[in-house]
């Protein structure tokens, strides 16, 4: 460790870190490629190359601490987390060889068929409440689109009711906070109890599903169980279910939100989509770059290596930073300035890269091409309402802006 430097002045959970970490970004990236941080016990690897290096180098890196707790839960949380809690390596924290079957599994029903049947449905949830928030003065674009729409979404592709969105986000949200963010003891044991309630809520999902198929993922998912047992079994299905639960609506509403905020900040770049939608599809690429919904990813290295020049010990714990790679300026031209007409917008890490690649990417993607679409169209004049004070969500992997407040008809009709 003496031969990597100390990322002096970087705290992924400080607060002003959590609402901008560009500038810290982007002074770690120019000053050097990785930073050991003494306070997690990481390396962030700052810079698009080696970022990259790591994503697609599976022999030497593990994915088995991606979905782990960033600061070890107290001993009363864990205990709760014991009642019920069977977490097994699934999809984003799995390896060869349990990683390919599980995957492959997934890529077996989340077809571009069942994403195109789904589209007409999500393109009329979508229209409801974009007509909706137009006909208002002010609202909150995360309570009103950002939130519910993703959520819609993903729960409907998994089979849970409509009746039980709210209660979903509302868990993830927990979840997010005591797996990559730090929380005092009371709020780690009431916040563990609510993860075993997710998690026994979704056993019970799929056992519904084996007893009585539905049209949706689940009961796919039990079809390939039924085909070809030695892929994956219930357990498998409950585990994966659980990943997609949070994984299929976070990231989505995420970026739905930063990206109105960005377009809105730059009110030229939000006009070029309403004078001619096609850009839209690049602005989503852009929005994915320029302040994506996943801030760092991890990986755990099996054997002595380097990266970037600097040595890393086996077990030696990294943070991808996948919002400094994507403001990389070896790779993109005036990376902090937000052009939706960019040309290499779409080489952004949000995504990730190689074999752990996101499965929900073509879904996110429809998603917030969807609600630009609908609001370039309802919503042509919308501006942000000025002096909102921002807050995002205190964790170190997930930029999820809490409110966005904008005047859909503008600011004139608002008054």
């Amino acid at each position: 460790m003496s031969q990597c430097p100390i990322a002096h002045g970087y705290d992924p959970l400080d607060p002003a870190t959590v609402l901008d970490p560009y500038p810290v970004f982007n002074r770690l990236r120019e000053e050097g490629p990785v930073f050991y941080l003494p306070e997690l016990d990481h390396y962030i690897v700052t810079r698009f190359d080696d970022v990259e290096q790591v994503l697609l180098d599976r022999d030497t890196w593990s994915a088995a601490n991606a979905s782990s707790p960033l600061i070890v839960p107290c001993d009363a949380a864990r205990a709760v987390l014991d009642t019920g809690f069977e977490r097994v390596p699934t999809l984003n924290n799995a390896d060869p060889p349990r990683h390919g079957p599980m995957r492959k599994a997934v890529l077996s029903v989340m077809t571009p068929r069942r994403i195109k049947t789904l589209e007409p449905a999500l393109r009329a949830y979508a229209a409801n409440l974009v007509e909706e928030l137009a006909r208002e003065t002010v609202v909150d674009l995360v309570d009103r689109l950002a939130f519910p729409f993703p959520g819609y979404a993903a729960f409907n592709l998994l089979g849970f009711p409509d009746s039980d969105t709210e209660q979903l986000k509302q868990w993830s949200a927990k979840r997010v906070l005591l797996t990559y963010g730090r929380l005092g003891d009371a709020e780690q044991v009431e916040v563990a109890q609510e993860i075993v309630d997710f998690w026994n809520y979704v056993k019970a999902h799929v056992a519904a599903r084996r007893a009585e198929r539905r049209d949706d993922m689940t009961s796919d998912l039990l079809d390939v169980a039924d085909a070809k047992p030695d892929q994956v079994n219930d357990f498998d299905i409950v585990n994966m279910v659980y990943s997609m639960a949070l994984a299929g609506h976070e990231t989505t509403s995420n970026t739905i939100a930063s990206g109105m905020r960005a377009l809105l900040t730059n009110r030229d770049q939000w006009q070029l989509l309403v004078d001619d939608p096609s850009r839209i599809a690049n602005a989503v690429e852009e929005i994915l770059r320029f302040d994506g919904p996943v801030l760092n990813h991890r990986r755990v290295a099996k054997v002595d290596t380097e990266i970037g020049g600097c040595p890393i010990p086996a077990a030696g714990r990294v943070f991808m930073c996948f919002a400094s790679a994507s403001h990389d300026p070896r790779h993109f031209d005036d990376p902090d300035s937000f052009l939706v007409e960019r040309e290499e917008a779409e080489l952004h890490m949000s995504f990730g890269k190689g074999p752990h690649y996101c499965l929900g990417a073509p879904l996110g993607r429809l998603e917030v091409q969807i609600v630009l679409e609908l609001l370039t169209e309802h919503t042509p004049a919308i501006e942000l309402v000025p002096d909102q004070a921002f807050s995002y969500s205190p964790n170190a992997l997930f930029r999820g802006l809490h409110k966005l407040l904008v005047a859909p008809r503008g600011l004139a009709a608002a008054s």
